[in-house]
């Protein structure tokens, strides 16, 4: 591991450390975002806002980002695609977020949580606030257009 790398990961730990957070062992920054994430399963969906008590997509992102990692993205669906480091969506890994568009605007981020299911805050009719969802989904599936890492590719 380079130089580089070490300090992150001393930074990251030492943030769950002096938190108060669970420390969670190399390589499970990506579980740490997982596991933060469905415990917000079933919260309720409002626009503009980040947590804890209702959410907005990229609110419900960036709030699992900041509690599971201590990572700080931006607020809005736009700038956190425009953010990170731009992957291929095979490469994609659970906790990478993935990027989607109407009419070529980026609109929405969801959270992978693993080769077909996405967790993300929606308002689509019933289905409203967190919840699981097929990357395969006739609503979303055609939209996706990209996946951003906001972690070290082997986090």
């Amino acid at each position: 591991m380079n130089m580089q790398k070490s300090l992150i990961r001393v930074c990251i730990l030492s943030w769950f450390v002096f938190t108060g957070s669970t420390v969670f062992a190399d390589g499970d920054l990506r579980y740490a975002i997982i596991e933060t994430a469905k415990q917000y399963q079933g919260v309720s969906y409002r626009y503009g806002t980040g947590g804890p008590d209702t959410f907005d997509c990229s609110g419900f992102v960036r709030y699992v980002y900041r509690m599971a990692t201590g990572i700080e993205l931006p607020r809005t669906s736009k700038t956190i695609g425009a953010s990170g480091q731009s992957i291929r969506i095979s490469e994609a890994q659970m906790g990478d977020v993935v990027i989607f568009a109407s009419q070529g605007v980026i609109n929405h981020v969801a959270i992978l949580l693993d080769a077909d299911s996405i967790i993300h805050a929606v308002s689509l009719g019933p289905k409203t606030g967190v919840i699981i969802s097929s990357l395969q989904d006739r609503y979303f599936g055609p939209r996706i257009i990209g996946v951003r890492s906001f972690l070290l590719p082997d986090e």
